[in-house]
């Protein structure tokens, strides 16, 4: 896992946000009703939060610590987006449980398809 990603819903083909001239990410409910929706997604998520911001950090295909997820935004407010620093399988799961289809890394802007990865992102370590 050697980047953190953003996970958001928007148009098909639309290419990476640095190149968009306007927004093009769907809102994806309240902080709240993502946190239940990532709840109901990734069992066992420990949540901790910080003003404006929640964190958690919980297991998948046992391992008990393969996601880290990170929601910004007060608990009404509406995101679009929210961070995930995973390997493909859990980041698998989030999007096809929450609808989303785009996976962008945060630091680069490349975009990323979990579904066409194995269970390492294409050039992790071993």
């Amino acid at each position: 896992m050697p980047f953190q990603l953003t996970l958001f819903r928007a148009p098909d083909g639309i290419g990476p946000m640095h190149a968009w001239d306007r927004e093009h990410r769907e809102p994806l409910g309240t902080r709240d009703a993502v946190r239940a929706a990532l709840d109901a997604a990734i069992p066992g998520l420990r949540w901790e939060s910080s003003n404006d911001m929640l964190f958690a950090s919980g297991p998948f295909g046992g391992e008990g610590h393969a996601i880290e997820i990170i929601l910004f935004g007060a608990s009404e407010e509406t995101l679009l987006d929210f961070r995930v620093y995973a390997g493909p399988p859990p980041v698998r799961a989030i999007m096809t449980a929450l609808g989303l289809n785009h996976c962008q890394a945060l630091e680069s802007g490349a975009i990323y398809f979990p579904f066409e990865a194995e269970d390492r992102w294409p050039g992790a370590p071993p």
